[in-house]
């Protein structure tokens, strides 16, 4: 996989993994997605889950790093104790998917994701312990899918009543456990090549410095533009998809 990328497209991989690095740094979930995105264009959907796996996994360690303080390790344990069973069950359907539905399950999840955003934004839900651990079961075999499953579980831990700082924090913890544990299922299988996993070290690696400069930009806009931000990714991703399922089905 490795030496079939031309000089053009590693150029291409190095400046947009530096780049979404600075996004998740300062969105804490839309750099994965948009990285997936431009790797899917250049490698497929089958593979760029597992490279960005173990990409995200170096890029989360880095933001843990730097919100360990903010961190809510309350919703962490119980998202992570009510997740990770439909977690490991879902990586290892994803194993045994076709690229198209794959695509397919990605598309449907992200157009779905905006408007259940918006309904608990505009109601705004105050998330109770129990229901985050009933959407916490959803998240995980989501997460087992797709990547970038923080757009689902995100109302809820926002509904708990936390600032953007502590909802970063909060979400690098539970994403770096979730990427670690996919990486586990993925190698059971034919899905992580030796190609495949030096691949998301090296996008990994190009993603951490990008988490510093993020940083300093999510402490300098409001809730508002971090919302913004995440929302007019989102859509610019599924129009990816979009592309990508219609050109397969031609």
């Amino acid at each position: 996989m490795l030496i079939e990328l031309s000089l053009l497209m590693w150029l291409v991989v190095i400046l947009a993994a530096f780049f979404c690095g600075i996004l998740h740094g300062a969105t804490g979930m839309a750099g994965g997605l948009v990285m997936t995105a431009i790797l899917t264009q250049i490698i497929g959907i089958k593979a760029a889950i597992p490279v960005m796996t173990v990409g995200l996994i170096l890029s989360q360690i880095s933001r843990a790093y730097l919100y360990w303080v903010n961190a809510d390790w309350q919703i962490v344990k119980r998202v992570l104790l009510s997740g990770l069973p439909t977690l490991i069950l879902g990586s290892y359907v994803f194993s045994l998917l076709s690229p198209l539905t794959i695509t397919a399950i990605f598309l449907t999840f992200l157009i779905f994701s905006l408007p259940v955003k918006y309904y608990a934004r505009n109601k705004n839900i105050k998330t109770s312990p129990k229901v985050l651990s009933v959407a916490s079961v959803f998240w995980g075999a989501l997460a087992g899918n797709v990547i970038g499953p923080s757009f689902f579980l995100a109302p809820f831990v926002l509904g708990i009543g936390i600032s953007r700082l502590t909802f970063v924090g909060t979400m690098a913890m539970i994403t770096t456990v979730m990427n670690f544990t996919k990486i586990v299922v993925f190698s059971s299988t034919a899905m992580m090549t030796p190609n495949l996993l030096i691949l998301g070290i090296i996008v990994g690696m190009l993603m951490m410095p990008g988490n510093w400069i993020g940083k300093v930009i999510l402490h300098k806009i409001d809730d508002k533009m971090h919302l913004f931000l995440i929302d007019f990714l989102t859509i610019l991703v599924i129009i990816n998809f979009i592309y990508l399922l219609y050109s397969g089905l031609r």
